[in-house]
């Protein structure tokens, strides 16, 4: 997929739309742990994992670990800056709701302002976010990406 060229003030970017499902989690919190250390281990009990465990910790349902939302707002980037984005971005994100098992969650972000650079590049600057169904924002951040001149 190619990233796109230019960009302007206001321009939407839109990214995955996808339903936190326990199998997500899982595979995500397991590849994770198994990343780290180098051989197949499953997650334990935890308020993302198990239900009736994050209940008891007083949330509605398990939830998803915030980073999943992170890897899927930097898809979004990566489909809309590509290299650019890879080399030369920064993402920062904050959780701000927990997002529950069967949200369908939308992955959105605005550029905020583009602004020429001296060696002919254009350093973008991206509020991205992550919202439910009704429009209820779970996540929220920033994002930065210097556009290579073409």
């Amino acid at each position: 997929m190619a990233a796109r060229s230019s960009f302007k003030v206001g321009d939407l970017l839109a990214g995955p739309i996808r339903t936190i499902t326990p199998q997500r989690i899982e595979w995500y919190d397991s590849a994770m742990l198994s990343a780290a250390t180098d051989e197949w281990r499953q997650v334990g009990s935890n308020i993302h994992t198990d239900e009736e465990f994050a209940r008891s910790e007083g949330f509605a349902t398990a939830n998803a670990d915030g980073m999943i939302m992170t890897n899927w707002c930097s898809e979004m980037l990566t489909r809309a800056f590509g290299m650019d984005y890879l080399e030369r971005g920064e993402l920062r994100t904050k959780y701000i709701k927990p997002t529950n098992l069967g949200v369908m969650l939308h992955v959105k972000g605005r550029i905020r302002a583009a602004t020429a650079q001296g060696n002919g590049n254009t350093l973008c600057t991206i509020d991205v976010w992550c919202e439910d169904e009704h429009g209820m924002k779970l996540v929220e951040g920033d994002a930065t990406v210097e556009v290579a001149a073409r």
